[in-house]
């Protein structure tokens, strides 16, 4: 999805959050990111106020990290990959440990991301939580009759042929392990993989398209195309705002959630751009710009409280400031067999 945001300027908030790292450094960072994750409207306040260009390069899927940092890590110095791919990275040797006394802003983190065990590693940190979010699954409440699901067996139903939507992506093996109450999502044998490809074959009938970006999910409910199906925030957010009555359903079996952290290259820690990008992204003012254009979750507790009141309001209603809520999710972790996985669901797709 392409994100746009208004340019804003705050050099002298940017000044006082880099206070513990030297300012007007100069020199450069090259980042390997999500779309949105190096928008002008906080990277043009950080070049500002450090002297520090930064560069971004895009990925669309996590693979592509794995594959661009092994074969050539040294054309970046930071890296922003989810939760169930940053230990992949660790255990190459991909990436090096963070200085968390570098970084003052993490002491207002959300517990769960002040030392989470998808970036730490016999007791090392390698990384700085970032943008997270919840896999939600959506339902339009003008095509739903009776009571509002509470399952995720709500999309094998007969009803929703040809109306339902998913993300292509492995996700969909996780979302089936859970519908199938299997408790080891993340490291499923062979066996249990077969009953979650011949459930998602027997979704098949149900699905309109394998959606590749949360604007392409959005279009397709917007324009009823399809009415359920699986998305992030962003999605629900700007559907309700053009008054669509989209239903963001809890399933009894869980929901996934995923973590992105920014995580530096091996040899890229000497970099002196490196931990003021870290500080000025770990602060409650950059992370609620970044939610303006991502619309996603942040790490900092405290990032609400810069949001206008009407975006605070959508983002508790989200559930994104409950610690209760957090803890209630499945969140990505390391798949050992991914190469498995990946086997499993383009077999689906092409059956």
């Amino acid at each position: 999805m392409i994100f746009a945001s208004p340019f804003v300027r705050w050099p002298a908030l940017l000044a006082a959050v880099l206070l513990a790292t030297p300012t007007f450094a100069g020199g450069e960072i090259n980042l390997l990111v999500w779309e949105g994750y190096a928008d002008a409207s906080f990277v043009k306040p950080f070049e500002k106020t450090t002297g520090c260009r930064v560069s971004a390069t895009y990925v669309g899927s996590n693979d592509e990290f794995v594959a661009k940092v092994i074969a050539g890590g040294g054309a970046y110095d930071l890296i922003s990959p989810s939760n169930d791919t940053t230990m992949r990275l660790i255990d190459a040797g991909a990436v090096e440990p963070v200085d968390r006394s570098r970084v003052p802003a993490m002491k207002d983190f959300f517990p769960i991301f002040a030392l989470p065990p998808w970036i730490v590693k016999d007791r090392v940190l390698y990384g700085i939580p970032y943008g997270w979010g919840i896999v939600r699954l959506l339902a339009d409440a003008d095509v739903l009759t009776g009571t509002a699901p509470d399952s995720l067996a709500y999309l094998w139903q007969p009803r929703l042929r040809g109306k339902v939507s998913i993300w292509d992506d492995v996700e969909a093996i996780y979302m089936t392990s859970r519908y199938l109450g299997f408790k080891n999502t993340y490291d499923l044998n062979d066996e249990q993989l077969q009953k979650v490809k011949a459930a998602l074959i027997a979704l098949k009938p149900n699905i309109r398209k394998y959606w590749a970006t949360t604007g392409e999910m959005g279009t397709l409910l917007q324009t009823r195309e399809v009415a359920a199906g699986n998305s992030w925030e962003t999605t629900l957010v700007s559907l309700r705002k053009a008054g669509r009555h989209i239903i963001d359903v809890v399933p009894k079996e869980g929901r996934s959630a995923y973590s992105d952290s920014w995580m530096i290259v091996r040899g890229a820690g000497k970099n002196t751009c490196v931990y003021q990008w870290l500080e000025w992204t770990a602060s409650p003012k950059a992370q609620a710009l970044a939610h303006k254009v991502t619309g996603f979750g942040y790490s900092n507790a405290k990032m609400p409280e810069e949001l206008a009141p009407a975006d605070r309001r959508q983002y508790e209603l989200l559930g994104m400031t409950d610690p209760n809520v957090i803890k209630t999710l499945d969140w990505w972790q390391l798949v050992r067999r991914r190469g498995k996985y990946l086997e499993i669901w383009n077999q689906v797709k092409a059956h």
